[in-house]
């Protein structure tokens, strides 16, 4: 369960307030030699021994169909062309690591955020006024695990490389009675099926 800070916890639960949550975004690329670090507010806070410049930056809503893995679109103003001159030099920044961290105003002198949330850039698109980043999951969460499937009548292995073992002319069709060397075959024949 996500628990704020007490300062935090205070600071929500008023009716009014001069001090807001902030949202820093740190981008991070192989390629960049110092990190982006932005913050969605009117003037550049320094946290965590780091100084954050102040931007436009926006989370767009999203929604989660659960067919697939969710992404949500963060746009940051396109301003004075810095950051195109990254998109234009590094591939759009995309594998890009961006943490967003969220801090409360009062709260900058401590290290610990009170939320943090990590994502890959998966896409970039940018005109004159925005850059769009596309945010989803880490890598991690699209490989399949495990690796492989197993599957009574079809063979994972390419007709004629080492694996099959084949060596003519002919192909086969990856199941059990295309093969042209059965006692090879890369299937698992022997899996009984739910019928």
């Amino acid at each position: 369960m996500l628990q704020f800070s007490k300062i935090a916890t205070m600071e929500k639960n008023k009716l009014s307030t001069d001090a807001p949550f902030l949202l820093l975004f740190d981008i991070s690329h192989e390629q960049l030699a110092e990190n982006i670090r932005l913050v969605r507010n009117t003037e550049d806070v320094t946290w965590a021994g780091k100084t954050w410049t102040a931007f436009p930056v926006d989370i767009e809503d999203y929604s989660e169909d659960g067919k697939s893995l969710p992404a949500l679109n963060m746009k940051i103003a396109a301003g004075q062309g810095l950051i195109t001159t990254y998109l234009q030099k590094y591939g759009g920044l995309t594998d890009a690591r961006v943490r967003i961290y969220i801090v409360h105003a009062k709260c900058l002198d401590v290290d610990k955020p009170e939320m943090e949330l990590e994502f890959q850039i998966t896409e970039t698109t940018y005109d004159e006024q925005w850059i769009t980043f596309t945010l989803g999951a880490s890598p991690e969460l699209a490989n399949r695990f495990p690796a492989w499937k197993y599957l009574t009548d079809f063979c994972p292995f390419v007709c004629g490389d080492i694996r099959c073992g084949y060596a003519g002319d002919k192909t086969c069709k990856n199941n059990l009675a295309s093969c042209l060397i059965p006692e090879r075959f890369g299937g698992e024949p022997g899996i009984q099926t739910g019928r």
